[in-house]
């Protein structure tokens, strides 16, 4: 398996020269998916409705991108064009799916998270955890985000403070990361098979990604922490070139792993 670093690498090698292009069609994308969304009353059934298609296209245009094969924007709408129905089918299946799936972990995550939370508080804030444990005083879990303890000195509490905030919110995002996971190839899958249905591209997608799993997750991971200074820092302008990696790197993983899996099945 490729190391991240490698992923990296053929990605920038991929869009080189494609940048620009590459960066309107994503933000065209983008663009397209907020205005139907902000569309009273159906938008959001609407974009539930294209969104499948939609991603087939971006999908195609990924791997076009990739294998050199003469990218172009309107390879987004190949999805409306072939197979229509089974692209639509295919969010329509994911989406309960995950949500099922990404409900539980948060819950799981959250109450990790809680007990880790009360671990630091013990340690940190004494006071405040016996009210909590004794009285049920919930006030006292606040303790950290209000008062400044300068007992272990200036910049370990404001780092604990930080550390808890990103704890949280890697508990509320991960969850659906990993919900989706076993699942990331589907549209990849009818992208280049435009006769397959939606029911079989998951299926095909969740046996590709068995003993992947990790290496998309850590993928993930280490994009999910780049788009934290990529926004910081260039005040969201970054996301130009950051959406249309995101998705890119994903497809070479997708090219990756499918190469992989052909030469297992042709030395077996």
């Amino acid at each position: 398996m490729l190391t991240i670093g490698e992923l990296f690498s053929k990605t920038f090698s991929a869009l080189k020269g494609n940048w620009i292009q590459a960066i309107c069609v994503f933000f065209v994308y983008n663009l397209v998916l907020g205005l139907v969304q902000a569309i009273p009353g159906i938008g959001g059934f609407l974009s539930l409705i294209i969104s499948g298609p939609i991603t087939v296209g971006v999908s195609l245009y990924c791997l076009k991108i990739i294998n050199d094969n003469f990218p172009k924007s309107e390879n987004i709408l190949f999805g409306f064009k072939y197979n229509l129905g089974n692209g639509i089918l295919a969010y329509f299946i994911l989406i309960p799916i995950m949500l099922i799936v990404g409900f539980l972990l948060l819950f799981i995550f959250l109450v990790i998270n809680f007990l880790f939370y009360l671990l630091i508080l013990s340690v940190y804030y004494t006071q405040a955890f016996d009210s909590f444990m004794n009285i049920n005083d919930m006030e006292a879990l606040l303790t950290p985000f209000r008062v400044l303890s300068f007992e272990y000195g200036i910049l370990e509490p404001i780092l604990l403070i930080f550390f808890l905030v990103l704890s949280f919110c890697f508990s509320v995002i991960l969850p659906w990361i990993i919900a989706y996971i076993p699942f990331a190839m589907t549209f990849f899958i009818m992208a280049e098979d435009t006769s397959i249905d939606a029911w079989d591209a998951i299926q095909k997608s969740w046996k590709m990604m068995k003993g992947y799993k990790l290496n998309y997750f850590m993928l993930n991971v280490v994009l999910l922490l780049i788009l934290v200074p990529v926004i910081i820092f260039t005040a969201f302008i970054g996301l130009l070139w950051y959406i249309p990696f995101s998705y890119v790197v994903s497809g070479v993983f997708y090219e990756h792993i499918k190469k992989v899996e052909s030469n297992r099945l042709n030395v077996n």
